[in-house]
């Protein structure tokens, strides 16, 4: 591998209802940037080392007996001087949240918020997940026609197991008497129009300043951040079926060239980019 490039990684990888999947090999000394983009991104070796920085705060080495777990949006640096090949899982929200939503049922699994002013981003043993890589591995590479339900499995198993051991921390703790909660409902409910995050707080007995700093405690994103993303979501579907400039206008944006910026920002394509990848996808 020479550069990292998002229309690569989309088009070499594997994916399923939950998941991308995506291979890397390295196999002489490399250096390069990159970021992780709308989901969270479980990294594991399956052989050789890796060194990273994430968000120009942490670093370290981590190999086959490692993983990583990256936060939407990491920014990272990563230096390899071995022959190394990585298997990387992107995690998509309906993963996380119908594994969340079953879950916090039971007794022995608390959902939590994880604090990412406090912790950026989970490191574990692979110990835990060995197994899951294995299956997932062995299934990916051979020619079953329902190998990608099968993936699903899989990783429904793993990633259990990674959340019962983090608290649950990827995800919003939902609780219908939550006011974050209950915020987050109404931007879903009303992306199509731009509310008016200031009365969203007054909504909810609390100061624009509290509401902010508590959406961020637990969510990792301001108010606003958080209200672009659902936009930006909503926007890949639309995009299926609508004009660039038709989804940009649905979405309340009086400025098309910046629903392409923040589009590219958080996918690493541009609207068209993005059609037209879907578009050889389904030819």
């Amino acid at each position: 591998m020479n550069s990292f490039d998002r229309n690569l990684e989309l088009s070499d990888g594997l994916e399923t209802d939950y998941i991308r999947l995506l291979y890397y090999e390295f196999d002489h000394y490399y250096k390069d940037f990159y970021k992780s983009y709308e989901y969270y991104r479980l990294c594991t070796i399956l052989n050789g080392s890796k060194f990273i920085e994430v968000n120009n705060q942490e670093n370290f080495i981590y190999n086959k007996d490692g993983f990583v777990v990256l936060p939407p949006q990491s920014a990272v640096s990563m230096e390899i001087k071995d022959p190394t090949r990585c298997l990387v899982f992107e995690l998509s929200d309906i993963l996380l949240d119908k594994i969340c939503d079953k879950a916090c049922i039971t007794e022995d699994f608390e959902c939590n918020p994880l604090e990412r002013e406090t912790h950026p981003l989970f490191r574990g043993n692979t110990r835990l997940i060995q197994s899951d890589i294995k299956k997932i591995t062995l299934t990916a590479l051979g020619k079953a026609k329902n190998k990608e339900f099968l993936i699903d499995l899989y990783v429904q198993e793993m990633i259990y197991k990674l959340l019962s051991r983090m608290s649950a921390g990827l995800m919003l703790e939902k609780k219908i008497n939550n006011p974050i909660y209950k915020a987050i409902e109404l931007m879903k409910n009303f992306y199509v129009k731009n509310l008016d995050l200031y009365e969203i707080a007054h909504s909810l007995n609390m100061s624009p300043a509290l509401f902010s700093i508590k959406f961020k405690k637990i969510t990792g994103v301001s108010p606003h951040a958080y209200y672009m993303n659902i936009k930006l979501k909503e926007a890949k579907k639309l995009l299926k079926h609508s004009s660039v400039t038709e989804v940009a206008y649905d979405l309340g944006y009086d400025n098309i060239s910046n629903f392409i910026k923040n589009f590219y920002e958080k996918y690493g394509l541009t609207p068209k980019q993005y059609q037209l990848h879907n578009l050889n996808n389904t030819l």
